[in-house]
């Protein structure tokens, strides 16, 4: 895989962290007694996306490893 969609997918999993980490941080201490299931599910949502994006640079560079033998 090239090394520009490598680069992208950090990106998109850093600022998905960030985003998520921003957001559970305001809803602790400012909204902690109103949080309700759509902010968990924002949240579980931007986790998978990060989660997803970090597993996927971990397969593409095992897999640029392997066609290189």
């Amino acid at each position: 895989m090239k090394r520009y969609s490598v680069s992208a997918l950090a990106t998109l999993a850093i600022f998905a962290a960030f985003w998520a980490y921003t957001i559970a941080d305001t809803l602790i201490r400012k909204f902690a007694k109103d949080v309700t299931y759509i902010d968990l599910g924002a949240l579980f949502i931007l986790g998978l996306i990060s989660g997803l994006s970090l597993g996927l640079i971990f397969a593409l560079r095992k897999g640029k490893v392997t066609e290189a033998k």
